[in-house]
């Protein structure tokens, strides 16, 4: 897949380069995380150097132009000489400023698309946030020229948070998310997409899946959960992590909000059947969401 930008809204895009889709927000949305910025714009900036430029050479003509008349008078070498030492030692005082403000017009475009990075990431688990993970389904599934790709969604629950939170404490609720969140970024490709999409439930969207790359990626995600050594207090005990997986495979232009209650169904029929396994549901053409096939 080349590097090319699909749009989220009139205000928010995301782009796929190097193998990995990067949030791109404009300035209304990134407002929010640059309040810590200086309140001048990359525009100001600029004008801010020019004003300085054209005053600083404004300064050099006038001085130069009052100076004339008096040197042209006694020696016109020294008021060439004078010309030329006004000039240096006005460029002296200007350098560092447009040096001061070249940097800083950088460090503001960094910050920007570093706080960009940040609205789009789940802070705790590095993975998308929620609204940003469904937007960027339907920007994937509809970018094929030939149509709605097909593919497949998962939605993995982790199994007794709750438990683990009232028996050891929330700091070890979190470090298990965290480390399940790891766990299912390092068992995907780089062009799926891993979202956190509540508190303990995370989503995966694998664009062209087939079933049998679907069930593979969703029993590897399983397996390596359950498999994981997971010490929440150093030292001390480890807990068991398992996670429940329910998994919808789809050729049909399902909205996202389908395809994740459809996976959302077949997570909760793995909650019933004893956690820690794999439910599959697969919408076809013509199928509904409300009553996929189970398999």
């Amino acid at each position: 897949m080349g590097a090319q930008s699909q749009l989220l809204s009139p205000r928010t895009s995301l782009r796929y380069a190097g193998g990995n889709w990067i949030l791109e927000a404009d300035s209304r949305l990134r407002g929010r995380m640059l309040s810590k910025l200086s309140a001048l714009k990359n525009r100001k900036w600029v004008q801010v150097a020019l004003l300085t430029l054209a005053g600083t050479f404004a300064f050099v003509l006038i001085s130069l132009g009052l100076q004339f008349p008096i040197f042209e008078q006694v020696d016109a070498g020294m008021f060439w000489r004078e010309a030329f030492g006004t000039l240096v030692v006005s460029i002296i005082f200007v350098a560092p400023l447009l040096v001061l403000l070249g940097s800083k017009l950088t460090e503001n475009a960094s910050l920007k698309q570093k706080y960009a990075q940040e609205l789009a990431h789940d802070s705790l688990t590095s993975c998308l946030t929620g609204p940003l993970f469904t937007a960027a389904i339907d920007v994937i599934a509809t970018s094929s020229a030939t149509g709605r790709r097909p593919g497949a969604l998962l939605v993995i629950d982790m199994d007794h948070l709750r438990r683990l939170n009232e028996q050891i404490g929330y700091a070890a609720g979190n470090q298990a998310l965290s480390a399940i969140a790891a766990i299912i970024r390092a068992s995907v490709r780089s062009g799926d997409l891993v979202g956190r999409i509540g508190g303990d439930e995370f989503a995966v969207y694998l664009p062209g899946a087939t079933k049998a790359n679907a069930e593979k990626v969703a029993e590897r995600i399983r397996n390596a959960v359950a498999e994981a050594s997971f010490e929440p207090v150093a030292g001390g005990l480890t807990w068991p992590l398992t996670v429940s997986v329910g998994a919808v495979l789809f050729e049909t232009d399902a909205t996202a909000d389908e395809l994740l209650l459809t996976a959302d169904r077949q997570m909760q029929a793995a909650k019933e059947k004893g956690r820690n396994r794999v439910e599959y549901a697969h919408l076809r053409q013509g199928s509904s969401p409300s009553r996929p096939s189970l398999h």
